[in-house]
């Protein structure tokens, strides 16, 4: 393993003893292994008794709130987050602080500089707003941001603008060749909605979503670049129809990619039957068939990343009734133990490690792993727990639930965490 430079502060050095370390095709047993921080660094061992060390992940859907929102969390929040979940990195951008010129850019990659290292503590690329303010009534200085660094630019996960403002957002942006981030949402069709239209909706008498919210929106997308040869990226596909227009425009010829939410492959509409706000996540949870749909889209290759869609939560905010709660739900620290092993199954370990972390890091334009790493037992169980996640937030909906493995120690930049 490569040694990095002289550092000071709490960074270390570790040996890995007894672990399954994963050598880009399967997972071959090691009774040591020593990855180094920096020369000075105190070294420490760790015995992890047979467990899976495999590449850190990167992830995709970061909103760490502040500054606008700091009372609901903070980066020092989204930091131990990273860490806890074993994320070396991932791409950021939040709803409530719209990076659109080159000094919040700059103002943003600063406040993820390690004071240990004077370096990135992780590898985090950021999405550029494409309009002020997430809004429809001028530009960004999407020229200027492109070349300060951004690795996109993208909506903050609102809905389309009218189509006319698309167009122009995407003429000017085709300028600096970078990909276009959407979350396909039809503001019109969602309306008030704030769950999957279909059987449970109509049976809890909650205002639905419906499917063609976010087809209607993909395909006015595709349309649109496909007439001004922009590359283009859906967040968070749910459902099946939206998977078949990014398989038709590919065949095509058209520069598409697009990933899934965690909890969209986890949990079906099934789940509102509980009434708990835990679940209102947007885009919404959808039927059982768009989850199978989901996974379908995992195995043939048209989805290209799975996306955490982390987004914090005060809990005044959800412990509300469902339809006047804030959607919303943290997914870094569980990631990892809640989906490995049906994703394993589903596709396979080295399909699991590209989705998780290689695939995420190359649609950010972001570096490989390298000596990052997550120490992770795959057979042990483990309850979450409100002290699982980092902040004073928890909204999650799997709180309290029975995850069938653990994450043990992550080993990130030269930061090591044991949990």
């Amino acid at each position: 393993m490569k040694m990095r430079k002289p550092c000071k502060g709490r960074l270390v050095n570790v040996v890995l003893k007894n672990a399954k370390f994963w050598n880009g095709k399967s997972f071959e047993l090691e009774r040591e292994v020593r990855l180094d921080a920096c020369a000075n660094a105190e070294t420490v061992e760790f015995d992890c008794n047979g467990a899976l060390v495999m590449p850190a992940l990167f992830g995709l859907g970061l909103d760490f709130m502040e500054p606008l929102r700091d009372d609901v969390y903070t980066f020092d929040d989204g930091f131990e987050a990273l860490r806890k979940g074993g994320f070396y990195g991932g791409l950021y951008e939040s709803a409530a602080n719209p990076i659109d010129d080159a000094d919040k850019f700059t103002a943003m990659v600063n406040r993820f500089k390690s004071e240990e290292r004077g370096e990135s503590a992780f590898d985090i690329k950021f999405l550029g707003a494409y309009s002020k303010g997430f809004g429809t009534d001028s530009l960004a200085e999407m020229i200027e941001l492109a070349e300060a660094g951004v690795a996109g630019f993208g909506d903050g996960n609102g809905a389309i603008p009218h189509s006319r403002f698309l167009r122009l957002a995407m003429e000017y942006g085709k300028m600096t060749g970078k990909r276009f981030f959407f979350q396909p949402m039809d503001k019109t069709l969602r309306h008030s909605g704030c769950v999957h239209e279909g059987a449970y909706s109509d049976m809890l008498g909650m205002k639905g979503i419906p499917r063609i919210a976010e087809t209607i929106a993909a395909y006015t997308v595709l349309e649109t670049a496909r007439f001004l040869q922009v590359p283009v990226h859906f967040k968070q596909v749910t459902c099946g129809e939206t998977l078949e227009l990014v398989r038709n425009a590919r065949r095509q010829g058209m520069d598409v990619t697009c990933d899934v939410g965690l909890y969209h492959l986890l949990l079906d509409d099934s789940s509102l039957e509980k009434l708990d706000s835990a679940y209102h996540i947007l885009p919404p949870i959808r039927s059982a068939d768009d989850c199978e749909a989901l996974w379908q889209g995992l195995a043939d290759g048209t989805v290209n990343a799975i996306s955490m869609n982390h987004t914090p939560v005060l809990r005044q905010d959800t412990v509300v009734n469902f339809e006047d709660s804030v959607p919303g739900a943290l997914s870094l620290e569980v990631a990892l133990p809640a989906i490995w092993n049906k994703l394993v199954a589903k596709v396979g370990e080295a399909r699991a490690i590209e989705l998780l972390s290689i695939a995420p890091a190359r649609l950010a334009g972001a570096d490989s792993a390298h000596d990052n790493v997550v120490v992770f037992a795959p057979d042990r169980p483990h309850v979450v727990v409100e002290g699982d996640f980092a902040g004073h937030v928890c909204n999650s909906p799997l709180m309290n639930m029975r995850l069938p493995s653990s994450i043990l120690a992550s080993y990130i930049n030269g930061a090591w965490t044991v949990l």
